[in-house]
């Protein structure tokens, strides 16, 4: 074909597309083996995605009184029964020495003495205190990793969009992308492919999630054949920014940062947890929190800026001391947006709810093997550990112990496997459906104007509060927008370099994917379980829907979803 666009060819053993410490870690182990290793990843930092940005610490059983059965038990706990047992207990098992093996990447952990490590703190659901708190953050360990990274020679391929998935001899063979830097197009030929492409926190309005997490990997996994598992099940978090625009919906935390003596009111001055936990109060899970948060604010009872407010002055200058040198950048934060007096807790400040993370996603075994072969798949881009509601402090906990296993086990996979050749006349045809749709030209609705219009439905329609009739108008709302989008869809420029339009229009593809498989699946379970609260069945049922929905890929374009035991 005349003026058809080229591309350029890779072959590897393990292509990883992802850019947090998942796919970081992942890379370090399966180059560790001896594969030869890619990392794609959309970001132009070299560890970034949600793992830069966490500061709520990493659970593990570090005390002696404490084990890895309780630690097991209270995840299962928190998942409402939904989790996949083994997975999780793998994570329990593995989760202290998964901590301390960072140390083998250069990162030194933060420690009071040779045995003990400085800051670990009591979250919400933990039997035993259990949340080590690192006074670099995430960003530490991120800048650790990148120069393990860097250290090894793994082929590190930044600003680089993956749009599918490819398949030969019902096998994963390869990831298609393009760069953002040169506008062109690269396949990378496989023995196996890594998805660790992070959650979905940008297909809501108010997120504490990086915007690169549009749901990409959910929507190339189930587009693949992979199935996908309790995509219903999104978190969110009590307390966060309601302001500026560029911080709305950043993380603070929980009212645990604060101490027992917290106290939440709403802009009537009500202390309003006395009708959603009158045991616990200001101390509930997460789930709980964040849905009366939202609930107070959207029946008309927030505070002017549509908040709610929080009094932390009622405190122990230890645990103040501890939230400065802890989360150092949260409490920068806090100076800069509430003054002075509100930093030292001295005068309550607002707050809002916001989107945090997902439970669900890409079914994985206890090697992290997806349903399609050749595609493996770690972190937050999996279902299945967190069951119904993740247990605080375990996201990074799970990257930390699933990411060296997974990087393992595709080495592996990838020394007794031969390398399938690619199909270059199926990889020309998905480039010129790409570029005469997402990626058309001329008059039409910008690829930002689409994302903007999923991430509100998303947010008021299937956030902390969730009910039927709404949802089955989010899925019409969704529909609508799936269809506009291929039919007016267009980018606003005609260059190839740095064309941000071009990497959204990829985007919106999978936002909407993604999005109507969770709107679908919400629907679907008709209880309230976890993270999953529908006003129309405010309680769970355990004869019905103590069932994981496991959605599969239809003979056409769409998907099913149906209830089945759990594994």
């Amino acid at each position: 074909m005349a003026g058809r666009v080229t591309f350029a060819a890779h072959s590897l053993d393990v292509v990883i597309v992802g850019g947090g410490g998942a796919a970081a870690l992942a890379a370090l182990a399966a180059k560790e083996r001896g594969a030869s290793v890619a990392l794609l990843t959309k970001e132009s930092s070299l560890v970034g995605g949600a793992t830069i940005m966490s500061a709520g610490g990493t659970s593990a059983p570090y005390t002696s009184s404490d084990s890895p059965e309780i630690f097991l038990a209270d995840i299962l706990r928190a998942g409402g029964g939904l989790n996949n047992r083994k997975l999780a207990g793998l994570l329990a098992d593995g989760a202290v020495p998964a901590v301390f093996n960072l140390e083998t990447y250069g990162y030194l952990l933060d420690r009071k003495d040779a045995n003990t490590l400085r800051t670990i703190k009591q979250g919400e659901g933990h039997a035993f205190p259990r949340g080590y708190l690192d006074r670099r953050e995430a960003l530490g360990l991120c800048h650790a990793l990148s120069r393990a990274l860097m250290r090894n020679e793994i082929v590190l391929f930044p600003e680089m969009v993956a749009s599918k998935l490819l398949l030969k001899e019902n096998r994963v063979i390869g990831v298609l992308a393009f760069s953002l830097v040169t506008g062109e197009y690269s396949a990378f030929n496989a023995k196996c492919v890594i998805l660790a492409t992070g959650g979905l926190g940008a297909l809501y309005k108010v997120t504490t999630n990086s915007t690169v997490l549009t749901g990409d990997g959910y929507a190339m996994a189930l587009d693949a054949g992979a199935e996908l598992i309790d995509m219903e099940m999104v978190q969110f978090l009590p307390i966060n920014f309601p302001y500026p625009e560029t911080r709305r919906g950043k993380m603070i935390g929980m009212c645990s940062h604060f101490g027992p003596g917290v106290k939440l009111y709403n802009g009537l001055g009500e202390r309003y947890m006395t009708k959603y936990d009158p045991q616990r109060m200001e101390f509930t899970t997460r789930d709980i929190g964040s849905r009366a948060n939202f609930t107070e604010i959207k029946e008309g009872r927030g505070t002017k800026n549509q908040a709610i407010i929080v009094d932390p002055r009622d405190h122990d200058p230890a645990i103040l001391l501890r939230f400065r040198t802890s989360v150092p950048h949260i409490y920068a934060m806090f100076r800069e947006i509430y003054g002075e007096r509100a930093a030292q807790w001295q005068e309550p400040f607002e707050a809002i709810p916001s989107q945090h993370f997902f439970m669900g996603g890409v079914k994985i075994d206890e090697q992290c093997r997806t349903t399609i072969p050749g595609l493996f798949a770690v972190g937050e881009v999996t279902g299945g550990v967190h069951g119904a509601n993740r247990l605080s402090g375990t996201a990074l906990t799970e990257i930390f112990f699933f990411g060296p296993l997974v990087g393992r086990t595709a080495a592996l996979f990838a020394e007794t496997e031969k390398l399938i050749p690619l199909d270059a006349g199926e990889i020309n045809r998905e480039i010129d459906t790409l570029e005469s749709t997402a990626m058309r030209t001329g008059k039409g609705v910008r690829p930002f104007e689409f994302k903007e219009a999923i991430q509100a439905v998303m947010w008021d329609k299937l956030g902390p509060v969730r009910e039927g009739t709404e949802m089955k108008a989010a899925i019409d709302t969704l529909e609508k927008i799936q269809r506009t989008a291929q039919e007016q869809m267009a980018v606003g420029s005609r260059s190839r370099t740095y064309n941000r339009d071009r990497m959204e229009a990829i985007e919106v593809k999978f936002m909407i994917t993604t999005a109507l498989l969770v709107a679908r699946s919400a629907l679907m379970r008709q209880e309230s379980r976890g993270s999953h609260y529908r006003t129309d069945f405010p309680l769970p049922n355990d004869g019905k829907w103590l069932k994981n929905l496991v959605v599969t890929k239809n003979r056409g374009s769409g998907a099913e979803i149906n209830a089945k035991e759990i594994a």
